[in-house]
């Protein structure tokens, strides 16, 4: 595993797009999160936003801002550390160099695995200084409230850059990769959960398109109070239970990456 690492991060250490996007996605991590300062016009006895800042509700805050720029920061360079090894031909000369297919594989999901587990040390950190400074009274069991969220985050972080990894693979072209991956989780899902509840039937299952899931995992706080849902005609809860985002997840993550090997296993390089 660390070999196959160390060797994704020799390629891409110095490709200057992908630092940029970690970069950004650093510096966008730290700062947004204060644009919730600005929330105005709440609902009648509804809570102000500075609880967004305190013990445990920011790591929900938090994590829904990082999910937002998870998908497209992190995705993107999932999509990128693929499509541009194909189009340099460097994907081909790594396995005629003497790596086997499952090892290309293996290095790239463990490379995607490396930058989660990253995002989520910068999220924990992040995290902690806000509370820190924002939570006058609190104990230990204050800070993460028993919800899990650090393994959420990673497991969210995960997911969108399977997706990623299984956008790059399969479409190749870097224009048509990042395109569509951009139209998937901004405008096509969407859509389709919008035609489905509103055209079709509204049923909960469209909850559990794969974006959608990963979303549930940590939504904005201000969700999970009934005065604040949009005011839709459902027959389902409008986010998913952590618990069943957390399995739901879990599974889209181990279908993008089974999809995705058998895939590249059986395609001409």
């Amino acid at each position: 595993m660390f070999k196959l690492l160390k060797l994704e991060y020799t390629k891409f250490k110095n490709h200057s797009l992908i630092l940029i996007l970690l970069m950004l996605y650093a510096i966008f991590s730290s700062t947004i999160i204060f644009l919730g300062k600005e929330i105005k016009d709440l609902p009648d006895n509804f809570p102000s936003t500075s609880f967004l800042y305190k013990f445990p509700s920011n790591w929900e805050y938090i994590g829904f801002i990082g999910s937002m720029l998870s998908y497209f920061f992190l995705g993107l360079i999932a999509v990128f550390i693929v499509v541009n090894e194909i189009n340099y031909k460097t994907f081909r000369q790594s396995i005629i160099s003497g790596l086997t297919r499952k090892e290309y594989f293996l290095g790239k999901v463990y490379a995607i695995a490396a930058i989660s587990l990253a995002a989520t040390a910068f999220y924990f950190l992040t995290g902690m200084v806000i509370g820190l400074t924002h939570t006058s009274d609190y104990g230990i069991s204050d800070i993460f409230d028993g919800n899990w969220v650090l393994p959420r985050f990673f497991i969210m972080c995960m997911g969108y850059m399977s997706f990623g990894l299984m956008v790059g693979f399969m479409v190749r072209r870097s224009g048509l990769a990042l395109l569509f991956f951009l139209i998937w989780g901004f405008a096509l899902e969407p859509a389709i959960k919008w035609i489905f509840n509103f055209k079709v039937v509204s049923h909960g299952a469209i909850r559990y398109l794969p974006i959608n899931a990963m979303e549930d995992l940590l939504p904005l706080p201000f969700y999970r109070f009934a005065d604040f849902l949009p005011d839709l005609d459902l027959k389902f809860d409008f986010l998913l239970p952590y618990w069943q985002a957390t399995i739901v997840s879990i599974v889209w993550i181990f279908i993008f990456l089974i999809f995705t090997y058998r895939s590249f296993a059986k395609r001409d390089l």
